[in-house]
């Protein structure tokens, strides 16, 4: 009976923290970026899981076999109550203890905009993960030595413990694939035009982008990504040219309309959180007609161009968009007039100039403008 009610709990136990740990990674997605874990941590936390449900379901065991008081000596019917207490204490308390770890950190830290893995409990605290299970077990035999000699008795039961653990591990583990999917899902437009166009640059220029600059072009909360939506603004800024890597960037963030920070109360040139129109110009003239820079900043152009036509009044019925559009859509209104201005000036400026004529007729017309 105590092993049957040890493999249940061991069981329920696994169960319900791998199916929590979706849940609460669901949960990160409604507020920032979903936390998706390398497939070495996915890995390690599956074994941590399934390890630690077993040794605390063979603290259930170990209770309900000491729970027979019937003993001669008065002094082995205290061991086997002390052997009884110390089962049911350090199977709440670790309980309490990772359901408190388990829950905090997703809703108050993960969930947070702009968490961006600073607190990696696999690699600051993978050590705890593997002592832990390791001192239950031995816990919950240190009471019941004091009794009987178990000395093959727990050699046996780890070994068992060990043949649990694995079994748990693929008989509840929760493929994290079913969530990721359905979150990138969201964002295949964006990705997919990421990866298009780092192929592309590539293919006609030679520029290979490493993978930590790829990975932040596809995050949306995280500080890293937004720092960079604000560094290549800055960049444009300056009284200096930009490289063209800055130049492909910029359209990429404009077209995916990524988040760079939002300041409402403040100047449009201010919270308008990629270059301004004027700023473009200002690179086009630092280039040659012919250069690649100056092709890649026409497109800079009409990417804004294109934001604005594709921007709509808030009582517009957004359900047939996808998460791309819709996103345009929304936040495009907002800068709508002032950007159209700007666009309107920049536009007549390079049309009085006869050699940029052949990029100029290449841009698309601005709803709206006259």
């Amino acid at each position: 009976m105590g092993i049957f009610a040890g493999l249940f709990t061991a069981f329920l136990i696994a169960l319900v923290f791998n199916h929590f740990r979706e849940v609460y990674r669901y949960f990160t997605s409604m507020s920032t970026d979903l936390l998706i874990l390398k497939d070495n941590e996915l890995l390690f936390f599956n074994y941590f899981f399934s390890t630690l449900a077993t040794t605390l379901g063979f603290s259930i065991t170990i209770w309900i076999w000491m729970s027979n008081h019937t003993h001669n000596r008065r002094l082995d019917r205290m061991y086997k109550q002390l052997a009884v207490s110390n089962a049911l204490l350090i199977f709440w308390v670790i309980l309490m203890v990772i359901a408190r770890f388990g829950s905090i950190p997703p809703i108050v830290l993960y969930g947070m905009a702009g968490y961006d893995n600073y607190f990696n409990l696999y690699e600051d605290y993978q050590i705890l993960f593997i002592l832990m299970p390791i001192v239950i077990f031995m816990q919950s035999w240190a009471s019941v030595r004091l009794v009987y000699r178990s000395e093959k008795w727990i050699l046996l039961s780890f070994v068992l413990c060990i043949l649990t653990a694995f079994t748990l591990k693929v008989s509840t583990s929760v493929n994290q694939g079913r969530l990721n999917s359905i979150y990138l899902h969201r964002f295949e437009k964006d990705y997919q035009y990421i990866d298009q166009e780092m192929s592309r640059s590539k293919a006609e220029y030679g520029i290979q982008f490493d993978n930590a600059t790829i990975n932040m072009l596809k995050k949306w909360y995280t500080d890293s990504s937004v720092n960079q939506v604000v560094s290549i603004k800055e960049a444009f800024s300056r009284n200096a040219p930009v490289s063209l890597e800055t130049i492909i960037l910029q359209k990429i963030v404009i077209r995916n309309f990524k988040q760079g920070g939002w300041h409402y109360d403040r100047r449009f040139d201010e919270y308008w959180p990629y270059a301004l129109p004027n700023e473009i110009l200002k690179q086009i003239r630092f280039f040659a007609v012919n250069s690649n820079e100056t092709k890649e900043l026409f497109d800079v152009l009409a990417e804004e161009i294109d934001l604005v036509n594709a921007s709509k009044e808030d009582n517009v019925d957004l359900s047939g968009y996808d998460d791309t559009d819709r996103r345009r859509a929304k936040a495009g209104f907002i800068y709508k007039r002032p950007l159209m201005r700007q666009l309107k000036a920049v536009k007549d400026s390079l049309l009085q100039d006869d050699k940029y004529a052949s990029y100029v007729k290449d841009l698309p017309e601005m709803e709206g403008e006259d």
